[in-house]
């Protein structure tokens, strides 16, 4: 999936590395939007309002995006992928600004209102066909969720999933204590900023920091935030969200991080969110702010 992958357990039956790249190609050639063969590119390149069959797992994908796309007031927005593409994220590598009128007339295929979704014969419907699908803000989470299922039917308990920084953990260490997760620092990154210690669920992280590039003199983030159609630009460098699954934590976190402080907060209060929020201040310092299981389990460093 373009991201390293790490699996740790105690037991003796283990999902192999085979076995985990197995899945994690079966995965890419789902979800990626860099490959033409894609189930995604496909559903993107469709170009009729007919029903287009889809597999399970991206119907499972596609209802939990919605979820999340309504309960953050548009945040979190899988529909972002024309802008994703014009801002110089996906497949073009542009090298020049979108204008006004170009970011307006792709705004107006966000949305998941151009979807619909049938879920008995698993089938999407787009009733904007130019609208485009980037689920790279919640696939990850779910690829470890399905590598944390497969190891779990191993009847193995204890065990940690990585892939991208995103982490599932079940049971305990090899040393008999919880797992140990760590949160990068954004003003240094490789560097960690504090841990948080569970023993079952999932951290996800998301910052403006991790993905950047500079057009025209421009400094952009990776983060789009549909509701405005540019990178985002706030205070807010990272949020880490915990939850019971990976794409959940997943979709959570790259919402927050594009909803900025103020707003992220006021989800974080009105879903009970279990979060934490790093802000830059104007002199330059971090700012932490944490809820939930970050209040009890996170250890700054």
């Amino acid at each position: 999936m373009g991201t390293y992958f790490r699996v740790e357990t105690g037991c003796h039956e283990a999902l192999d590395e085979a076995s985990i790249v197995a899945e994690l190609d079966r995965l890419t050639l789902i979800f990626s939007t860099y490959r033409d063969d894609s189930e995604i590119s496909k559903v993107n390149a469709h170009d009729t309002n007919e029903w287009l069959s889809v597999t399970p797992d991206f119907l499972t994908v596609t209802i939990h995006a919605r979820r999340i796309f309504v309960a953050s007031q548009g945040a979190f927005d899988p529909t972002v992928g024309s802008l994703v593409d014009r801002w110089g994220f996906g497949n073009a590598n542009p090298d020049s600004l979108p204008t006004s009128a170009e970011v307006d007339d792709m705004r107006l295929r966000l949305g998941f209102n151009h979807l619909e979704i049938r879920e008995i014969t698993p089938a999407i419907r787009k009733n904007l066909t130019s609208t485009r699908l980037d689920y790279s803000g919640i696939a990850k989470g779910f690829a470890v969720d399905r590598l944390a299922e497969l190891t779990s039917e191993l009847e193995c308990e204890n065990f940690l999933v990585d892939i991208g920084g995103e982490v599932r953990v079940e049971g305990e260490n090899a040393s008999g204590e919880p797992w140990r997760v760590g949160i990068e620092n954004p003003l240094e990154p490789g560097l960690i900023l504090g841990y948080i210690e569970r023993n079952t669920g999932a951290i996800a992280t998301s910052g403006t920091y991790l993905n950047t590039r500079t057009v025209e003199g421009e400094q952009l983030s990776h983060l789009i935030d549909p509701r405005r159609g540019r990178p985002v630009e706030h205070e807010l460098l990272l949020a880490s969200v915990y939850a019971e699954d990976a794409m959940t934590a997943d979709a959570w976190a790259t919402a927050l991080a594009v909803s900025g402080l103020e707003t992220g907060m006021e989800l974080i209060s009105r879903w009970r969110l279990s979060a934490l929020l790093v802000e830059q201040k104007s002199g330059g310092d971090l700012k932490l702010h944490q809820f939930g299981d970050f209040v009890t389990s996170f250890e700054s460093l």
